[in-house]
C-alpha cells in the first residue's frame, strides 16, 4: 500500500469513530497529505490567539491567551483530527489548527467552526469545503464583518523567506511546509449577495497597524 493510501485508509478509520481521535491528536502529516487536502479540501484553519481588534483581548496575558488555545484543543480533540501549525497574519503569529473535517454534514460542520470562532474571540476562521472546485472561504466570525467571508481558489507553496500572510506546518520526518491560501478580499459576501469594496482591504490594513501598536507600544 504506497503512503498516499495508506494516509487515506488511516484517516477514514480514525475519523469514523470520533472519541478514537484522542488517541491520533496532534498529528504529524506527510507533505502528500497535506497537499491532498490543500487539493481536495475537507479542513478548517482556526486559532484561539489574542484579537487586537476586539477591545476585551488586548491587555490579555500571554498566559490567558495559551489557557484558550488548550481550551479549544480540548473542544477538537475528541472530535477532529488536527496538527498544529504557525500562523502568521497581519503582522502577528499564533499557534493555530489545521483540522480534518468529516465531510458528512457540511453545513452543520461550517455553523459548527465558526461558533467555535465566536466562543474564542476570533476575528475569523478559514473553512474549506470537499468538492470539486473546492469551496474556500475566509468566513469572518466576530466584529463588525460577522457573518459576511470572502471566497478564494487555490494555494502557493512559499519557499522564499516572507514574513506575513502564511502558514507552516511540521511535516513527517522533520521538514517544515510554508503556504498560503488564495482569497479576494476586494469581493465581500453575505449569503448570495456579492459585493465589491475595499472594505476588507483597509480593514486588514487597519488590523496590522494595530498588532504593531501592541508589539512596540
Amino acid at each position: 500500500m504506497n503512503t498516499l493510501l495508506f494516509e487515506a485508509f488511516f484517516f477514514d478509520l480514525f475519523l469514523s469513530k470520533g472519541t478514537w481521535t484522542s488517541i491520533i491528536n496532534p498529528i504529524t502529516y506527510s507533505q502528500s497529505a497535506v497537499e491532498r487536502l490543500l487539493n481536495e479540501g475537507g479542513y478548517v484553519m482556526i486559532s484561539a490567539g489574542r484579537n487586537n481588534k476586539m477591545p476585551s483581548d488586548r491587555n490579555l496575558s500571554d498566559d490567558t491567551i495559551q489557557e484558550r488555545t488548550v481550551n479549544l484543543t480540548i473542544d477538537l480533540t475528541n472530535l477532529y483530527a488536527y496538527s498544529s501549525m504557525i500562523g502568521v497574519h497581519n503582522g502577528d503569529n499564533e499557534t493555530s489548527f489545521f483540522v480534518i473535517l468529516h465531510n458528512v454534514s457540511p453545513d452543520v460542520e461550517r455553523t459548527t467552526f465558526i461558533q467555535l470562532g465566536q466562543k474564542y474571540n476570533q476575528e475569523s476562521i478559514i473553512y474549506v469545503k470537499r468538492a470539486i472546485p473546492t469551496i474556500q472561504q475566509f468566513i469572518y466570525t466576530t466584529g463588525e464583518f460577522s457573518g459576511k467571508y470572502v471566497e478564494g481558489l487555490g494555494y502557493k507553496i512559499l519557499t522564499t523567506n516572507v514574513t506575513d500572510d502564511y502558514s507552516e506546518l511540521t511535516l513527517c520526518p522533520n521538514n517544515l511546509f510554508k503556504f498560503t491560501l488564495n482569497f479576494d478580499f476586494e469581493i465581500m459576501m453575505m449569503g448570495k449577495l456579492r459585493k465589491k469594496t475595499r472594505q476588507l482591504i483597509d480593514h486588514h490594513t487597519n488590523y496590522i497597524l494595530a498588532n504593531k501598536q501592541r508589539q512596540h507600544p
